[in-house]
């Protein structure tokens, strides 16, 4: 199995939705650019029954304001109806164009549901990265708090004897790394509200609709192969799919241009209505009505013309051959660009993680020696500072490694069980 993750979120999309609704109907239901695709790919399958229908017959009628004198009588109007038919196969061909420019069609509508998905799963990584930072600003106030309660004890009282440093400096100091904490958090929750709107746009909701988001950002677990990804993304990026019902298209319409060359065939038939004549005329004829079969053929003669329709086909066909190539060289190039970012991600979460869990030792240490009348509280400030920034960056890491996730699986255009076709 190439890909481990069966979808980008673990657990049920309720969570995500804040409601009694999945993720797959929030956006196939509500998103008008899906709408919009959709509906164009409806007109696309009207086109079908356009293409395979017969031209309309024919009818011509005619009256004569003097009845024209014949052998048998008067004739006093003329009826006539014509159907005619192309050559055998044509309406085949053009039948199998359509339907082949239909499916070109339903490939852009999961081609913008796929970047839909990509974008929502973007957004919501920017939400939970948002925060996991709240949260840890959070609980950085709150230690900050903790330690200026442990300042306002221990160096309110005189200097003892051999410290360096002015209490008064170290509490102003700490009281402006409370102000900085505040303003970080009042900054987080601003653009907190700012993204849960963009967020739901992306869904057609109101922008101050309830999202309920977990408080711990968690690393998706993901692995992949690169020659099998790339299998996957020839056989269903919908990119290279609706590259392909073109190519389809432009084979049935060669098939039909060169018919279409051939001579068109008419069957009718012609209806005189004749009226009685005061001689004998012929015998038993006099006054009859009198009916004929017909037959029409078209003669095509200017060759030029179908030539050059069939040499236009044979050019853009060419062409749609190597946009396909050009298209899946990009695609195969992106991938490795994604993968080599998601390596990256990865890197720097393990890197993070462990400089957290090294920060997070020393800054043990340092407040251990701080209570026992050793340390110095600039040291713990400015380790706790330290502490907070690979928490912050950790985050940010963890939500671009879930994002580049998110890319991958679109490249593959990977069927999310919340989406149905």
């Amino acid at each position: 199995m190439v890909l481990l993750a069966a979808s980008i979120f673990p657990a049920s999309p309720l969570f995500l939705l804040g409601q009694d609704s999945t993720l797959d109907s929030a956006i196939t239901l509500s998103s008008p650019t899906l709408k919009a695709a959709f509906l164009a790919y409806q007109a696309a399958l009207q086109k079908i029954p356009q293409s395979g229908a017969l031209q309309d017959p024919e009818l011509d009628v005619g009256f004569f304001l003097k009845p024209m004198e014949i052998i048998d009588g008067k004739q006093v109007a003329e009826i006539k109806l014509m159907q005619m038919f192309p050559w055998f196969g044509t309406r085949k061909a053009a039948r199998t164009e359509a339907q082949h420019m239909a499916q070109m069609a339903f490939e852009q509508f999961r081609e913008e549901r796929d970047m839909l998905l990509l974008k929502v799963y973007t957004q919501w990584f920017i939400l939970c990265r948002l925060r996991q930072q709240l949260v840890n600003n959070t609980e950085n106030m709150q230690l900050l708090q903790q330690l200026e309660e442990l300042a306002l004890k221990q160096y309110v009282a005189p200097l003892e004897q051999g410290s360096t440093v002015s209490p008064m400096f170290t509490l102003l100091q700490l009281r402006q790394e409370l102000a900085a904490a505040d303003a970080n958090i009042e900054n987080l929750q601003s653009e907190l509200t700012a993204e849960k709107a963009m967020f739901n746009a992306l869904l057609n909701r109101p922008p101050d609709t309830n999202i309920e988001i977990p408080d711990t950002l968690e690393q998706i677990p993901f692995s992949m192969d690169i020659p099998k990804s790339i299998a996957l993304i020839t056989e269903q990026n919908p990119m290279l799919n609706m590259l392909d019902a073109e190519d389809a298209a432009y084979r049935a319409k060669a098939v039909m241009d060169r018919k279409m060359s051939y001579p068109m065939l008419g069957v009718g038939l012609q209806y005189m209505l004749v009226n009685q004549t005061m001689g004998d005329g012929m015998a038993g004829m006099n006054g009859k009505d009198m009916m004929m079969p017909m037959v029409s053929v078209t003669i095509p003669v200017y060759r030029r013309k179908y030539k050059a329709r069939q040499r236009e086909t044979a050019l853009l066909q060419q062409a749609n051959r190597e946009k396909y190539t050009a298209v899946r060289n990009m695609l195969e190039a992106e991938l490795y660009q994604v993968k080599h970012r998601l390596d990256a991600a990865a890197r720097q979460i393990d890197l993070y993680r462990k400089q957290t869990e090294l920060t997070h030792t020393a800054y043990n240490l340092a407040l251990q020696a701080l209570t026992s009348g050793a340390g110095d509280l600039s040291s713990v400030v400015q380790i706790q500072r330290q502490l907070l920034d690979y928490k912050m960056k950790t985050a940010e890491a963890i939500a671009d490694y879930n994002t580049m996730v998110a890319n991958i699986n679109k490249l593959i255009s990977i069927n999310s069980p919340f989406i149905k076709n």
